[in-house]
């Protein structure tokens, strides 16, 4: 006689609970700390914005407004640090405006020359009073080094005939005794006048 299999159990959570494999409960508990570790990402991107938001409602300067009379408001020390936050945001945006594209391209045009071979080591921008009013002078401090003194006064010749520059001063030169080549190590002073907008 052949065995019939009857099943009379009903088909709810726990009988598909008792048939599922390992595999579906590492995939479920799986999927489980996905969502929660997403959760935790997501408060915490969340409360770091709204505390980069509150730094900056702090950080904005409100208008002064006068009072009756002609007096002004005293300042408080909140806004004095703001005052100088604002100046040294006021000096980096000067120093990221620069002509940075003419600059490249002079000193490109100044190197490629022929008989020039000198190496740019490093660029300084300069922060001076001047540059804070449109069309100020504004300058370079500019590290390079040459194979001798003449490459390194041909280069300076070559700069003082360039058009973009208005001064370039040597200021100071020495010899690289640690490298066996024993290089010429110079600094330069470039100025210019920013064009008025």
């Amino acid at each position: 006689m052949n065995r019939l299999e009857l099943d009379f159990a009903p088909r709810n959570f726990r009988f598909w609970s008792a048939r599922a494999s390992l595999m579906v409960w590492a995939a479920l508990v799986g999927a489980m700390l996905a969502l929660g570790a997403g959760l935790w990402a997501f408060a915490a991107v969340r409360a770091e914005r709204l505390g980069l938001q509150e730094t900056l409602a702090r950080a904005v300067i409100p208008p002064t407004t006068s009072v009756r009379g002609g007096a002004t408001p005293a300042v408080t020390g909140a806004q004095k640090i703001d005052a100088a936050q604002v100046k040294t945001m006021n000096q980096a945006l000067l120093a990221l405006n620069r002509p940075w594209s003419k600059l490249w391209d002079a000193l490109e045009r100044v190197s490629s020359a022929p008989g020039i071979q000198v190496a740019i080591l490093e660029m300084r921008p300069e922060a001076t009073s001047a540059e804070q009013e449109p069309g100020g002078a504004q300058g370079l401090r500019l590290l390079a080094e040459a194979k001798d003194s003449a490459d390194m006064l041909g280069f300076v010749r070559q700069l003082r005939n360039e058009p973009f520059f208005e001064t370039v001063v040597l200021m100071s030169h020495q010899v690289n005794a640690q490298d066996p080549n024993r290089p010429l190590r110079f600094e330069l002073n470039l100025r210019w006048t920013q064009a008025k907008p």
